[in-house]
């Protein structure tokens, strides 16, 4: 059964500067959603480390199955590192574009579909602001196809296709993320009932210049992902429905 939600605003965009200076004060979410989670009951948050419980759930995500649609946001390779920067170049380099043309290349953002079945196997639909492919895993390497053209596929490197996709958080627990960007610790940023009783667990970590976000269910599925810097920009997942 496929259930559809819509997760509410963020408060992070306009919380990250203070965010990040106040060491991942956390935003809270609001919004109703009706995802679907399995696994065990989370623990009372005043009996495990937010940290543990970060781990715990990234841990829970490689054994967990799941077919997930994601709204995406992520810096464009070859372009600018913000929207506005975007905008700006390619006015002045007089791409002879129309205005809408121009604000869809610079959007940065576009659409990912998991079909997700560890340890080995996943398939990726993703849709960006400058393409449109298919990724699916294969015995060593991925195939990419591009859409449209079933005959255009080849196989490419693992490492090479997630690169691609931006999707290495997917294949990165938190545990690594969080030696990479040198967090010193772990907040809790919403409560498990967050969304209409249904137990998701969020969790954020600031780093030497890094915020990092995550949303699980308590079956330990991946419904929400920021990384980044105010300087560097952002790159964000935010499921839209949930298999």
């Amino acid at each position: 059964m496929v259930v559809r939600h819509r997760l509410g605003p963020w408060c992070r965009r306009a919380a990250i500067l203070l965010a990040l200076a106040a060491s991942a004060v956390g935003c809270t979410r609001t919004g109703t959603s009706n995802l679907e989670g399995g696994g065990t009951p989370s623990p009372s948050a005043s009996h495990i480390d937010p940290r543990d419980r970060l781990l715990e759930l990234g841990e829970a995500w490689f054994r967990t199955p799941a077919t997930v649609s994601y709204r995406t946001s992520g810096p464009v390779p070859g372009q600018p590192t913000t929207a506005h920067l975007c905008l700006r170049q390619m006015f002045d380099d007089d791409f002879g574009e129309d205005r809408t043309a121009l604000l869809r290349t610079c959007s940065r953002q576009g659409t990912l579909r998991l079909v997700w079945d560890p340890p080995h196997e996943w398939q990726m639909d993703v849709i960006t602001p400058v393409d449109r492919f298919t990724l699916a895993s294969t015995h060593d390497r991925t195939q990419i196809c591009r859409s449209g053209d079933p005959h255009a596929c080849r196989a490419i490197p693992t490492a090479e296709a997630i690169v691609k996709a931006g999707a290495e958080v997917f294949f990165q627990g938190p545990r690594k993320i969080l030696a990479a960007i040198g967090a010193t610790g772990v907040k809790t940023t919403a409560s498990p009932t967050e969304y209409d009783g249904l137990p998701v667990e969020c969790f954020a970590a600031t780093g030497r210049d890094e915020l990092v976000e995550w949303c699980y269910t308590i079956g330990g599925t991946l419904v929400s992902f920021l990384r980044g810097t105010a300087t560097a920009g952002w790159r964000s997942f935010d499921a839209t429905a949930v298999a």
